[in-house]
């Protein structure tokens, strides 16, 4: 069973659907945990599918008191999420949440405080998603989904595992992010950001050594809180690599970028689950971005078990 340390040792990974696009709009996200089934991810993992979790969101409505579109629907999946992901845990396993837009973070890692207490985040995302209802240009929680967990915007969520936060800012580091110097939005989204947050550009990972960089970070993430999640949203790719996402941007990770920063994080100890977001099988006709994703994250998990 897993215990009260980030190094105790788990029978394997349990994959959760998490069908969840905040946009009510059926833009695509929620299609990406079938279209990765069908790719050949519990088999990669040799994991057990626990199905999906009930987290339809269908209001496109700007809730007029919170900000966030659909927000009952949003906290209702959010809920749903969080009790799938915490039944994985109370079996001694690793839930492996695949989404799915960005908010399904929120229900996966309040599973995580409450059974478990601290937990850092490695957050590896093409943008901060760091706005809230009253700031977002756009109303979606995909966009307010790091500011949720780290104690920023309406009680539902924030207070979604019954301990506030749900990772304290000082235990999480960004990475990966693209924060245009000529786009006014996505500057003030990255200055909304806690600034007890650690922050690393994508171009700065590209420049740098990313194994190192992951090295650092379970490394750091474990002393401080015991265990950690990863966060993976497939936008940190840059467009040219990987344009089956919501909103694609140039200057982000190539695969082998990618996959040797997210090595030593996979490979910790200190690791308890992962989510994959953001994938739009609807951008992938004929199946290719898909298949190398489960190559990625299985190629990934499997090295840990194996490990471990």
């Amino acid at each position: 069973m897993v215990g009260g340390t980030g190094g105790d040792a788990t029978t394997g990974w349990i994959l959760v659907g998490a069908p969840l696009d905040c946009s009510g709009t059926n833009r695509g996200e929620a299609r990406a945990p079938q279209a990765l089934r069908e790719a050949g991810l519990a088999e990669k993992l040799g994991a057990e599918d626990a199905g999906d979790a009930d987290a339809t969101i269908q209001d496109p409505s700007r809730d007029a008191n919170t900000g966030v579109i659909g927000f009952e629907q949003v906290a209702k999946a959010s809920s749903e999420i969080r009790s799938a992901v915490a039944a994985v845990l109370d079996g001694g396993e690793k839930p492996l949440v695949v989404g799915g837009d960005c908010t399904i973070l929120v229900g996966a890692l309040a599973a995580v405080k409450q059974k478990l207490g601290r937990v850092g985040l490695a957050f590896v995302d093409g943008h901060v998603d760091y706005f809230e209802g009253d700031t977002s240009p756009s109303g979606e929680a995909a966009d307010m989904d790091l500011a949720f967990v780290t104690g920023y915007g309406p009680s539902e969520l924030v207070n979604l595992s019954g301990r506030l936060p749900i990772a304290h800012p000082g235990d999480v580091v960004v990475m990966g992010h693209r924060a245009d110097p000529d786009d006014e939005e996505s500057r003030r989204e990255v200055e909304l950001v806690d600034e007890r947050i650690q922050l690393v550009e994508a171009r700065a990972i590209r420049r740098g050594d990313p194994e190192r960089l992951g090295r650092y970070v379970a490394e750091r993430l474990k002393a401080q809180a015991g265990r950690f999640w990863v966060h993976f949203d497939v936008d940190v790719f840059d467009e040219e690599e990987m344009p089956a996402v919501t909103y694609p941007q140039p200057d982000g990770l190539d695969w082998d970028q990618l996959g040797a920063l997210l090595r030593p994080l996979a490979s910790s100890p200190a690791l308890v689950g992962l989510s994959v977001a953001d994938f739009v099988p609807d951008k992938d006709s004929d199946g290719h971005h898909a298949r190398r994703l489960v190559d990625l994250v299985g190629g990934l998990l499997v090295q840990r078990t194996e490990n471990t």
